[in-house]
């Protein structure tokens, strides 16, 4: 049985900047600062997400799937929108490794962010958190889906996540790199890390599959 039906079962018998992390400094005593770090799960590195089904919703208002992304290098996370912990730090570290790429990469690279809140981050609440921390830029996707879809990407990535009574979500805090064609090739957990080994992951994916002509 392949990683992708195993998810499917999985869940199935579930039920179905630095800048960022300092703008939400002041509210750390509130609920938010309980959360709660999951470990990642081991994955495998062989399979594409891209085989998921299911539809999203981009901050834009767009209908896609995953494959959408297929032919570019991505930088993919998972995260909600109320989060003032740890998800400001994970998208500034998306945003980090997207910046210390050689400028002719860049435009090869795809930044997406997943929601695990199905509830509150609609498209129209992403598209908010996009302007108010200035994530405009065309790289950047952030994603709605539903639960099912939430819970069976979040296995193929090795993401552990569980909503609290609160409404907000104990996760781990990971950051993947995929090749152009939807397979891991490099993760980052924790906050802040360096970024080298995520910038050399692009690079080499970009180089090897010829998206970038020198």
């Amino acid at each position: 049985m392949n990683k992708l039906a195993m998810a499917v079962m999985i869940m199935l018998s579930l039920g179905g900047t630095t800048a960022l992390a300092n703008q939400h400094h002041h509210q750390e005593h509130q609920d938010h600062s309980h959360h709660v770090t999951l470990a990642a799960d081991s994955v495998d590195m062989s399979d594409s997400i891209y085989h998921l089904a299911g539809t999203w919703y981009t901050h834009r208002g767009e209908q896609i799937s995953l494959h959408n992304f297929q032919g570019s290098a991505v930088v993919i996370s998972m995260i909600y929108g109320n989060c003032v912990t740890a998800c400001p730090v994970l998208v500034n570290d998306a945003r980090r490794i997207y910046n210390a790429l050689p400028e002719a990469y860049q435009s090869h690279v795809k930044l997406v962010m997943v929601s695990f809140d199905d509830d509150r981050d609609t498209p129209a609440a992403l598209a908010d958190y996009v302007e108010r921390y200035k994530l405009n830029e065309s790289a950047w996707t952030f994603l709605h889906g539903t639960d099912t879809d939430i819970r069976t990407l979040a296995t193929l990535l090795g993401i552990r996540y569980r909503k609290r009574d609160d409404g907000n979500f104990d996760h781990s805090n990971l950051v993947t790199i995929l090749d152009e064609h939807g397979r891991i090739v490099e993760r980052i957990e924790g906050l802040n890390r360096p970024v080298e080994p995520a910038v050399d992951a692009l690079k080499k994916i970009i180089d090897e599959a010829h998206l970038l002509h020198h």
